[in-house]
């Protein structure tokens, strides 16, 4: 199916243009409570694995390891989706999720690295045919209901990110109930010192890095038990009620090596992709500052382990929020300013890690933290998703796998220094990034949109030549 836009200049979209039918509207639905499962179990065990598994930075090395490989995984997925379709691809995922689960049950370099490299191996299959799921739901809304697309776009990704950000709030609350109980870890053997910014993976003064007390077996093995009950619901969910869906024009026509090379050809053919590149590395990146700095060095360094889930909740509360609003008022605001938004929203709280040391009374400051990075998160999470299906309509499978395969690189990168450097160096490239990475995303929409214009006079100037009494065309 051979994706078009509708270009409409001015034009104001109704809530019935936008038209959300029932049975794109149930294919959405279906595959954001699949993702809802899994990702409850998988957004608590990310939360956790730097604060969870210390020894020898088993978890910092366990999500290194993912990343890496999700990069070869996000190559490889135009061709994987290809040969087996969305909904095979998705139940592989949700096996290696399965897996991956089971290894928190024990974790030592030889179960929980094997598992993350699997793991790896299929996330970027997995976001990539989440990607060309929902975006050829949209397009098929747009098409049949004459709907605007960037509202459509906005609209279904609003679904699913609100269903997945949910995964913030459940899986973290889950985890701090449990742990809770164990009130015999629910302090920290760090000094306030040694927290915050200044955290570094080697305390200078002791020589050793700061340590936060792990919660007994017992607990740990409740908290995998009801993650890998999650697990298998979200498998059972697309096993039963998720349909497969028709492969797009260019799914069908690619043959095996351009699918392969899919991830690399497309930067050379679509400069707007190259110039995207630093602002997909921040998304990753600013995802990682929260998975790892913030939950280990902020968290659970001053307050206990135990606060991570309930601090990480509250992030959740505020994406979720953030997701449902953000996907409404798209369609008034327009992108410009949603990811203007979110641009300051990260400065401002970078720049504020950059400088906190927080202390043991300070609990109010890292929730309101949690809360209004969460609604920058929102932004994100329902924008760019859109943003990408709406430059890159004709190879869509290629431009989400290449965004894939950059956030990949950037995790790892950030995961591997994490091991090496401390909390303000890695704030600092993060702040820097932010603004490259903002002023080139600038760029491209400059140049989107003067193009956007030159169709338009160019459309005019056909329309005035075929009939000229009409003076003026509306488009």
């Amino acid at each position: 199916m051979k994706h078009t836009m509708k270009i409409c200049f001015g034009c104001k979209t109704t809530e019935n243009e936008v038209g959300i039918t029932g049975r794109e509207t149930w294919n959405v639905v279906i595959i954001s409570l699949s993702f809802f499962a899994v990702f409850t179990a998988y957004t608590a065990l990310q939360n956790l694995q730097s604060s969870l598994n210390q020894d020898d930075g088993l978890g910092i090395t366990s999500l290194s390891c993912l990343y890496a490989f999700v990069i070869v995984s996000a190559i490889l997925a135009p061709w994987i989706i290809k040969t087996l379709g969305i909904k095979i691809s998705l139940l592989i995922s949700w096996v290696s999720h399965i897996l991956y689960t089971c290894s928190n049950f024990y974790p030592t370099f030889a179960t929980l690295i094997p598992t993350s490299i699997l793991l790896g191996l299929i996330s970027g299959l997995l976001w990539t045919s989440q990607g060309v799921f929902i975006s050829t739901n949209a397009y098929s809304i747009s098409e049949n209901n004459k709907a605007e697309i960037h509202a459509t776009l906005s609209r279904l990704n609003g679904i699913f990110f609100t269903f997945f950000e949910l995964t913030q709030i459940t899986g973290n609350l889950i985890s701090s109930f449990v742990l809770n109980k164990d009130t015999a870890f629910n302090t920290t053997m760090s000094s306030a010192s040694a927290c915050g910014c200044n955290d570094c993976p080697v305390d200078v003064h002791s020589n050793s890095t700061s340590k936060i007390t792990e919660p007994a077996n017992s607990a740990r093995y409740l908290l995998m038990s009801i993650f890998l009950a999650f697990d298998v619901l979200g498998f059972l969910c697309t096993v039963i009620f998720l349909p497969a869906i028709q492969k797009t024009q260019w799914a069908e026509k690619a043959n095996g090596k351009e699918s392969v090379t899919a991830c690399c050809s497309v930067l050379r053919t679509d400069p707007k992709l190259v110039f995207l590149l630093p602002l997909f590395s921040i998304v990753a990146m600013q995802k990682a500052v929260v998975w790892t700095d913030f939950t280990k060095s902020y968290a659970s360094c001053t307050f206990g382990i135990h606060m991570v889930g309930f601090v990480m909740a509250s992030y959740g509360c505020a994406t979720t929020a953030s997701a449902i609003v953000t996907s409404r008022i798209a369609k008034y605001t327009g992108r410009y300013v949603l990811f203007a938004t979110a641009v300051a929203i990260d400065l401002t709280i970078f720049i504020v890690l950059y400088f906190w040391a927080p202390t043991a009374d300070q609990e109010v400051h890292l929730f309101s933290m949690a809360v209004v990075w969460g609604l920058g998160e929102g932004i994100w999470a329902t924008q760019f998703n859109a943003l990408i299906a709406l430059l890159f309509p004709e190879r869509t499978e290629a431009a989400f796998a290449n965004y894939h395969c950059t956030k990949a690189a950037s995790f790892t990168v950030y995961f591997v220094i994490s091991l090496y450097v401390c909390v303000k160096v890695k704030l600092l490239l993060v702040i820097v990034l932010l603004v490259v990475g903002s002023a080139m995303y600038a760029g491209v929409e400059v140049h989107v949109y003067r193009n956007r214009h030159v169709v338009e006079k160019e459309i005019q100037v056909v329309n005035v030549e075929n009939n000229p009494e009409n003076k003026t065309t509306k488009l």
